[in-house]
């Protein structure tokens, strides 16, 4: 059996006339991508920035310390979409490695407004990548809930947890509608998985229980397990998984 191979492959091969157009048409048609994903809590960019996967969603990414950490990350691009660096928006980046992927659409929407010692405003990222090899295109989205609102202390903030998980299932719904796989990675701040339409929670490999840092997949996609990898510095571990579309 013929093994997977990028399109611009195939292409190659049939000018060659190594392969005939009908054989072409079967093998692109079996033909995937391949994407690793992963989600970390840099405790307010403290953490050791590392190259966890093809696509990043990073959270807590709000001082400059932090950003000067991703703006080192090698072989990565970023989709920081705040006016400034410190920008509220900006604390939820998301990267990815430049040389296998272009972005090619994004957004960002408020959840809610800000309080002072309570919560900054709260926000969710996306961008579409599309895959230099396969031309593929994967939605990947990136949020952080505010904390405090289900253990027990500030009830009142549970709220505002709603709120925000609303806006994610828009979004998720919405970048669904297009026919885009999807992947949904943050700090929900709540150890629950969460039912949203289309999309599968995975489980964590080894790990009893639901993590509050969660990856969450269009159905068909993958199956995970999640993996747990290492804090690297912060007080969150950093999960990963590999999603193929």
């Amino acid at each position: 059996m013929l093994e997977l191979l990028s399109s611009a492959v195939l292409s190659l091969l049939l000018s060659l006339g190594f392969m005939p157009s009908a054989s072409l048409e079967r093998t692109a048609a079996l033909a995937v991508t391949t994407t690793t994903v992963a989600t970390h809590n840099t405790l307010h960019g403290s953490a050791n920035l590392k190259p966890l996967a093809d696509v990043i969603g990073w959270q807590e990414v709000d001082t400059d310390e932090g950003h000067s950490k991703l703006g080192a990350l090698e072989y990565y691009d970023h989709f920081r979409p705040g006016a400034g660096r410190l920008d509220a928006r900006n604390s939820i980046a998301i990267s990815w490695r430049k040389n296998k992927y272009e972005k090619t659409g994004d957004g960002s929407r408020l959840t809610h407004g800000g309080e002072a010692g309570v919560t900054p405003s709260r926000f969710v990222n996306w961008v579409v990548l599309k895959n230099k090899d396969t031309g593929a295109k994967l939605a990947f989205i990136n949020t952080h809930y505010i904390s405090g609102a289900w253990n027990g202390e500030h009830p009142e903030r549970q709220e505002r947890w709603r709120t925000h998980n609303t806006v994610v299932h828009e979004v998720v719904a919405e970048l669904l509608s297009r026919g885009l796989p999807v992947v949904l990675v943050g700090d929900f701040n709540r150890p629950l998985s969460q039912d949203i339409p289309g999309m599968n929670h995975l489980r964590t490999a080894g790990v009893d229980g639901v993590p509050i840092d969660q990856i969450y997949v269009s159905r068909g996609i993958g199956t995970g397990p999640a993996e747990r990898l290492e804090k690297y510095g912060s007080d969150h571990f950093a999960y990963t998984t590999t999603v193929q579309y």
